[in-house]
């Protein structure tokens, strides 16, 4: 069994061999004509930032990985520079999670020579004015070597240590503050074994568990080193492993990892006084220094209808808890997004803008092994197209109705597009962000309407919905009473709807009083059909269109008694033929009705033609249409005893003078006359 002290000095003997990879960075980075001092590359390995130093100033500056992976020429970074202040008390600059805020030490007050944390955010590409941290993070004693964790929720510092007993050193002790309710907790220590007294430039990984730092141990020999701890849990670590040589006498300071977390950054001191020499060295690390494997998610989200980048927000969940594990954010110049995720882990990214819609994706470390960059460019849209049918809630049918959108927050009209493509069929326009009130409304129906509130989360670019309106009743009150006596007769009444393709027929049935009260559909033709026992059949069409109809029908029904006659006014011949039309069926039936019904009388079909044509082929014709009729009510289980048929020609005109052509049109008639009544059938 190897003791613990022997496997640490194993450890270090074996990371002995990570630095004869150590490459220094070529110029622009690293130069003759100054110092780089502090570097800092950010998580992606696109962005660094560092301090120039030359023997007269002291600048912030910034550089950007070129498409060949060569730097470009770092630029000043003026806001942050000429922040009042003395450029030379400028130092330990690092990036957050995607490079949109830098965090640095800053002496302010030289009077007071205090340092503490400032940070600067980049707004549509460019750096603002520096801010100041507020407490518990600074406090009356010197912060420095800020840094954020990739998710935004713990923050690392370094303070100055003057109970040190290190005398030969400036020494520092690390603390960490956790955000709790957007707010930043009391700072505390961290425990030994990770603070030893002489420790700064705390840096965590994107796995959110392995630290890397620089410390002064023992008997400082060896100068400053990088050293690697491992969280275990919240509060608790694993003791550190230096990634430096032991005996090695330069000093490495601030220390970056790579996006793969394969390679380390950091600033290296060669010599002492003024030939000493600070640059920014790029090292290969042996794995067991490496952080845990994550998933750089990045991409970019712009507008669905003109590719516009959208500066959204992003937050990044738990799917079973729903709690927010972490939020990023896009660059608002550009809609550019990153941010890693942790290995082992299950996730839900919302994405999302006011005004526009969200976008959500699951992602799954869970099996996890290797480094993985995944692009995930995001489109959103500011307006949901809502395909909106509107119909009779009773028969189905759809209904050119008027539609409108209120807004329900000023309950003014809507300026929306609406179009009708198809009857019924509405395709409208709405903004997302806005509470709508949708309401349709037609001529006989009354209004409908619904909410659609696009304030919330809003998914989906097509909606479809139903809107039924009701048509409007009206109480209409049908008579039936006997011609004669005056008297209400009792009988069954079909009410058919003609306002529709489909007509829709109701049977109901009249009192002993012979009074119906029943409500019918506003707007609408009904065909009322009354075919009583010992009555001729009534028939009549009731059109309430019009909004001056009568909401009331008095029928007199005509009793069946010998010699009475009912002309029958819809049965119709092909033009000099005994052809019947099919426009006859209806009248048909009705007559087939009233002879099943009333089984006890015996009828005459008496054909009629106009005076056009002589008088023996007018009465041939009719002698056809009259027996055409007949054949027809016996092909449809009417008894022959019940019927007989005869064409009397021009010879009996109802309607004179003859020669007029209304008059004529209406000679062309069949009537029905009761012959006989026989009272026991």
């Amino acid at each position: 069994m190897i003791r613990p002290l022997l496997l640490q000095i194993l450890l270090f003997f074996i990371a002995g061999t990570l630095f004869s990879q150590n490459q220094n960075l070529p110029a622009p980075i690293n130069s003759p004509e100054f110092k780089t001092v502090s570097p800092y590359v950010s998580y992606d390995g696109k962005h660094l930032v560092f301090i120039q130093q030359t023997k007269n100033s002291r600048i912030l500056v910034e550089s950007k990985l070129n498409i060949d992976g060569t730097w470009s020429k770092p630029v000043s970074i003026d806001a942050i520079n000429t922040f009042d202040t003395i450029a030379y008390d400028i130092d330990a600059p690092t990036y957050n999670h995607d490079a949109t805020e830098i965090y640095f030490s800053l002496v302010y007050d030289k009077k007071d020579a205090n340092s503490d944390i400032y940070f600067s955010e980049r707004v549509n590409g460019i750096w603002q004015k520096p801010e100041k941290m507020v407490e518990p993070i600074n406090s009356s004693v010197d912060e420095y070597d800020p840094f954020i964790t990739a998710d935004s929720k713990f923050f690392y510092f370094a303070r100055r240590n003057n109970d040190s007993e290190n005398k030969k050193f400036e020494c520092f002790t690390i603390f960490v503050s956790e955000k709790r309710d957007g707010k930043w907790a009391k700072p505390i220590p961290l425990p030994e074994p990770v603070n030893d007294g002489c420790d700064r430039s705390p840096r965590v990984a994107a796995d959110g568990e392995s630290l890397y730092f620089t410390s002064i141990r023992g008997d400082g020999k060896t100068g400053a080193d990088i050293y690697f701890a491992k969280k275990i849990t919240k509060n608790a670590w694993m003791s550190p492993i230096p990634i430096d040589t032991l005996y090695n006498e330069e000093d490495e300071f601030f220390p970056s990892i790579s996006l793969s977390g394969e390679n380390l950054y950091f600033q290296q001191g060669k010599g002492k006084g003024k030939k000493r020499t600070e640059s920014l060295v790029k090292s290969k690390l042996q794995f067991q220094f490496q952080p845990e494997k994550t998933a750089h998610i990045y991409g970019i989200v712009t507008d669905l209808n003109g590719d516009k980048p959208l500066a959204a927000k992003i937050n990044v969940v738990d799917p079973n808890t729903s709690i927010i594990l972490f939020s990023a954010k896009t660059d608002e110049l550009t809609g550019e997004y990153s941010f890693f995720l942790q290995k082992g882990k299950k996730y839900r990214v919302d994405v999302y803008k006011e005004g526009y819609s969200h976008s959500f994706f699951n992602y799954s470390t869970e099996k996890l092994s290797e480094f993985v960059e995944e692009q995930r460019d995001i489109k959103l849209y500011s307006e949901i197209d809502l395909v909106l049918n509107v119909y009779d809630v009773e028969i189905f049918e759809p209904l050119s109705a008027k539609v409108q959108v209120i807004d329900m927050n000023s309950d003014k009209k809507l300026d929306v597009k609406i179009t009708e493509k198809d009857k019924g069929r509405f395709y409208i326009t709405l903004p997302i962000g806005t509470k709508c009130l949708i309401e349709a409304e037609d001529t006989h129906f009354e209004k409908n309407s619904f909410e659609l509130d696009l304030t919330e989360v809003v998914q989906f670019s097509e909606f479809e919905r139903d809107l039924e309106l009701q048509v409007k009743k009206i109480d209409y009150v049908i008579n039936l009473s006997d011609s004669e006596s005056g008297e209400g007769v009792e009988a069954l009444v079909e009410i058919t709807n003609l306002s529709t393709n489909e007509k829709i027929t109701k049977k109901v049935k009249t009192g002993k009083d012979g009074k119906l009260r029943i409500k019918l559909r506003d707007g609408t033709r009904y065909e009322i059909s009354v075919t009583p026992k010992g009555y001729a059949f009534y028939n009549t069409t009731v059109d309430l269109v019009d909004e001056n109809a009568e909401y009331s029908l008095d029928a007199k029904l005509d009793p069946l008694k010998k010699a009475t006659k009912i002309e029958l006014n819809d049965i119709n011949f092909e033009f000099n033929s005994a052809d019947i039309n099919k426009s006859s069926f209806n009248e048909l039936k009705m007559l087939i009705k009233l002879l099943k019904t009333n089984p006890q009388i015996k009828i005459e079909l008496s054909a009629h033609t106009d005076d056009v044509g002589s008088n023996a082929y007018n009465l041939k014709l009719s002698n056809k249409r009259a027996n055409s009729v007949k054949e027809f009510l016996l092909n449809n289980e009417i008894k022959e005893e019940q019927i007989v048929a005869k064409g009397y020609g021009e010879g009996k005109p109802a309607y004179l003078p003859v020669e007029d052509e209304v008059n004529r049109a209406k000679n062309r008639r069949v009537e029905l006359e009761v012959l006989e009544v026989n009272e026991n059938n």
